[in-house]
Order: C-alpha cells, then structure tokens, then sequence
C-alpha cells in the first residue's frame, strides 16, 4: 500500500492510502496566455508530490520532443540535452569563466572577462558570474556551440544583480580634488551622496562609485549627468565634503547601450539577432551575406525604447527573453520579474530565416558598448534557462499568476507528455511550510493564470492580527 498526497478542491492536503494516486482536479480560473492574450490550453487537475519530484496530470500540455530544456546552469548544477555534466565543479572564486571550443571542458563556445563568483540569490547555487566592467558568455555547446542547429524559437531566462544603478553609471575626468571622496565597498558599488552643481547653476544628485587617482577620473552614479553639463562642473562629496572639477570635455563616458543580452541565429550569415541594451530592446534581419535588411520594433513609432529598468534597485531580478520566428514575421520579448514586457513585432523574415540555423545565447552578462569598458559597471548574472521552447515549469508561492513576479523557482523537466510532466523538484528561495503553487506553460507560452496547489494548501500564512489590549 502506498501513502500518496492528493489535492482537494478547495487547495487542501488529503493523505489518501490506496494502491493507485486518487486526486479531484482543484478549481481553475480561466487561464491566460503570458504575452499573447489568447485563451490558454494548459489545465491541471492532479500532481503528486514527493521528497523529490512533482509529477503533474492534466491537458493541454502539448508534445515536447525533448523534456529537459537544452542548458540547465546553475552553479555547479549544469544539464546539457538532459543530461548532468562534471562542469564547473572544482572553480576558484574571482578565476576567469572557461570559454573554447572543447566541449567537454566548458559550457560556452565564447566569451570573455566573466569571472566566477561567491554572490548567489539562495544557498542551493553553488556561485554565478561576475562581470566587472565587461563579462559575458555565449555560444553554448549544448546548441552547437557557434553552429546552430535549426530551431524557430528560443526561450531564455537569467538572474542578474546589480551593483548599483548602473544604467546610470558615468566615467568622467576630474581635476582640483581635495579631501577624500567615500567611495564604494568596491570600485563598481556606490558610496557617498555627490551633488554636482553645472556652469549653469543646475544641481545634479547622484552617488560616487570609484575615485581613479592615477588616471584623474572618477566613476559616478548619476543619471542625469550628461556631457554638456560635465564641463566645469564642480562636484562635492555630501559625507566628506571632498570636491573637484569635472572634465566632461577631455573623457566622459556613459554606460548607456552596453548590452545584457544577444540572441543570434548564426555568427555572420544573416538571421535574426534580438538585442537587449540598457535601454532598448530590438531585433535586426540580416540576408545570408550580412546584410541588413529590416528591423523589428514594438510599433511602425516605436525605437526599442521603455525596456524594463534592471538596475532601479540592486536585488536580485528574473529577466526572460521568448522570440518566436516560427512564421513568415518575427517577435519577441524581454521581462523582468514576469513584468514590464518589451516587445519587438511583425519584423518580416520569410525569406531570410535561416533553413539550418536557430536563435541561440550569443552574448549574455554585460557587452559595454564600444569604447565604454572604463564604466565600472559591476553585476551578477546566473541561473541560465535555455531552450527551443518556452514549455517550462515553475513553482510559487503565490496563487495566481498574475501576481508571481521574481519568487518563482524554475522546476527541471524529466518527463513531459500532453497530459503528464514530470519534474525535479527545486524550492529555492520558496517557504517550504507555505502554501506552493505550480504553474505549466505550453509551446505558445500561455499559461495557467490560477496556480494549482501543490504543498501547505491549507497553511494560513497572513500576518497575526492586531489584538486589542483594552488598556488605556
């Protein structure tokens, strides 16, 4: 006889012992499709959970030829095509990320400055990667490494942790200092309030990073800096009181357009390549020599630009990338924290879609745009998602979807059939005594907008009420 947990409608836990898996389907909201806005197809109506594993009943989940997604890498947790590779095991923090073309030996065909690192979101990763200045990885092996095999969509999520806001990171040259600016813990992190007072009279906020004495440059957070201000400007350290005069027209430099992201189809015969940059996210067509043909925007006015703002606070932050060019006309997204979508859409590539190639991580980290590596941009980045589907599973603590944002823990996929899925179970940061909540998203990306109840369905976790004493 075997003891198994079964849900009851109302989300509860009944324990039923019985010789076969007894479940009544928990009530379903109607579900959404995340990104589309079409009905969507995924219903579940049972799942077993054990020490290990959820497996979980329903329809609609679709065919997916391959379970597992193509490249599971977080930390010394790495799955290629399914199965778990001795990468990344034996690493030294602040060591460079291997890159080359030996995939026995790395997980990336490309990259460079990424560096492995201590900082991670929850204590089951292992480490992530740093990137100081510049730092990305691309070209994985598990996807041909730079010879892609065909594939017409990608879907691709990631950690990543700023140092500061560094979308608002400046370098500028700085002369007459006096006293000693309060810089950062490190020479990428914020330290001191500054307030920079322009030729103009006009005041500038903003935090000083990093003081670069031997070569009479400063590395700033402030956003509303801008060249023509930086001439002459007199900059005063809030805490300190250190001061200085800003050269804004012998070296000036803004982090503005480093990439975060790019996902090509092929290294140089044509294809689509979505980009993500600080501010912009967009995708370019190219003809099989390389030429440009069209690019791909949210509107016929739009620019790429009202891309989600990653470096607002320095927590750790999901972003996901899905682009879709399964027809004759390309689109796709990036999100933070299951929010802020910024699309690109009806980007024609009929007659340019590579016939044996497929959009893959071609950059992923901190690309700084040419000429900017003097930014002391700083961040994390981990946690990689890659697959040629956005079929995946997750895990919440909350109840519907459309209230899930960055606590959300990918589940590993082992078994996958229209009406069965099989997954590693991985809490993450998730309360294991609260009520958890699994989501399925099928080959369109929609998704179950009501989380079907999978542990601590009856655990009331709202905060105690506020008891009135009766004393005066």
């Amino acid at each position: 006889m075997n003891t198994v947990e079964t849900l009851k409608p109302t989300g509860g836990m009944m324990k039923h012992t019985n010789t076969i898996s007894i479940a009544m389907p928990f009530v379903m909201a109607a579900a959404i499709t995340y990104g589309h806005g079409a009905i969507a197809e995924p219903q579940i109506n049972q799942a077993d959970l054990s020490s290990s594993s959820i497996t979980i009943y329903g329809t609609g989940f679709g065919k997916k030829d391959q379970p597992a997604p193509v490249l599971w890498a977080f930390g010394q947790d790495i799955r290629e095509n399914g199965i778990q590779v001795a990468k990344e095991r034996e690493i030294s923090f602040g060591s460079p990320v291997p890159v080359g073309k030996d995939p026995s030996s790395s997980i990336w065909s490309s990259g460079t400055g990424a560096t492995f690192s201590a900082i991670t979101r929850t204590s089951d990763i292992t480490h992530t990667y740093r990137a100081n200045n510049e730092g990305w990885l691309g070209w994985p092996h598990a996807f041909g490494g730079g010879n892609t095999p065909y594939s017409d969509k990608a879907y691709i999520s990631w950690r990543i942790k700023p140092a500061g806001d560094i979308n608002s990171y400046r370098t500028v040259r700085i002369s007459e200092v006096g006293g000693v600016f309060d810089s950062g813990k490190d020479p990428f992190s914020p330290g001191e309030p500054i307030q920079i007072v322009t030729p103009s009279g006009g005041e500038i906020s903003g935090r000083i990073v990093h003081f670069d004495a031997a070569n009479s440059l400063v590395h700033l957070e402030a956003g509303g800096l801008r060249l023509t201000d930086s001439v002459g400007a007199k900059i005063i350290g809030l805490n300190s009181r250190a001061s200085g005069v800003l050269r804004g027209d012998e070296y000036f430099r803004s982090s503005i357009s480093g990439k975060f992201l790019r996902s090509y189809e092929t290294v140089n015969q044509g294809g689509t390549r979505s980009i993500f940059v600080t501010n912009r996210w967009f995708a370019v067509q190219f003809d099989s020599n390389g030429d440009e043909l069209r690019r791909g925007f949210e509107s016929e006015t739009d620019t790429g630009y009202g891309v989600p703002d990653l470096s607002k606070t320095t927590n750790w932050k999901l972003l996901e990338a899905f682009i879709d060019l399964s027809g004759e006309y390309g689109s796709g997204y990036i999100s933070m924290d299951s929010k802020d979508q910024k699309w690109f859409k009806n980007l024609y590539i009929g007659e340019s879609k590579p016939k044996d190639a497929g959009p893959t991580i071609s950059n992923i980290g901190w690309e700084p745009a040419g000429g900017t590596e003097s930014v002391n941009v700083g961040l994390n980045f981990g946690e990689i998602y890659f697959d040629t589907t956005p079929q995946r599973v997750v895990l919440s603590d909350q109840g519907l979807f459309s209230m899930v944002k960055g606590n959300q823990e990918f589940q590993y996929i082992t078994e996958w059939a229209d009406q069965k899925i099989v997954v590693d179970l991985m809490y993450g940061e998730l309360n294991q005594n609260g009520p958890l909540f699994i989501y399925v998203f099928d080959e369109n990306n929609n998704v179950n907008e009501t989380g079907f109840c999978v542990a601590n369905c009856d655990a009331d976790m709202s905060p105690p009420s506020k008891i009135d004493l009766g004393i005066n």
